[in-house]
């Protein structure tokens, strides 16, 4: 049972190395909004994660069949692409947050925002539906693993990621009290940045 626990550790730390458009909408919510509100963006990856997971073990033949058809795809990475530009535009011209003013919590509808982006930046990522598809088929179904077995190479990916993402969080939390102010509008505008590239390059690879 510890072998497929050490399994799902091992494809979750190669998964939590990646960066990618998700380590940068942590980073800037924490930057900006908070640590919480950065936790709930990571709550909805987390929740997208989970729903992935539960659709490809329990309904593979179906998932199959939707990620055959190339037009989903389009429209999913589509607006994937999208979303990300739109998150890009609105922090390079938003006026950076003082670094001063003390943490407020966000209200339930901020935070529900922020859960909301997490899920739905994860969620409309081809390569999200990719990797969990593949995982599924390829070191569960195939190898006929079922029950606790299954059970435990999830948990072990899972319980990875969750660590890693909430280290992110944290460390983003670190570096905010380590900025300057004048610095505090480069680094979010690198960010901006950064999302614009990974919407630009989703739209690339979706319709090149």
């Amino acid at each position: 049972m510890l072998g497929y626990v050490w399994e799902g550790i091992r494809a979750g730390l190669v998964l939590s190395l990646l960066v990618g458009p998700l380590v940068v909408l942590l980073v800037q919510l924490s930057l900006r909004r908070g640590t919480v509100a950065s936790f709930a963006a990571a709550l909805g990856i987390w929740t997208s994660d989970v729903l992935y997971i539960s659709i490809a073990h329990y309904g593979l033949e179906g998932l199959e069949r939707i990620l055959e058809n190339d037009y989903l795809n389009e429209i999913f990475g589509t607006i994937g692409a999208l979303l990300l530009l739109a998150v890009a535009l609105v922090m390079w011209f938003r006026k950076p947050p003082s670094l001063k003013a003390n943490r407020i919590i966000p209200s339930r509808r901020g935070l529900l925002s922020c859960w909301a982006q997490g899920f739905a930046v994860n969620t409309l990522n081809p390569f999200t539906a990719f990797f969990w598809s593949t995982f599924v088929v390829t070191q569960v179904h195939n190898r006929e693993l079922v029950g606790y077995e299954s059970l435990a190479i999830y948990a072990g990916i899972m319980g990875t990621i969750i660590v890693a993402d909430a280290g992110k969080v944290l460390g983003a939390r670190k570096l905010r009290e380590l900025l300057k102010p004048a610095t505090m509008q480069r680094a979010q505008r690198a960010g901006a940045l950064a999302l614009g590239m990974f919407g630009i390059l989703l739209a690339v690879r979706v319709w090149m």
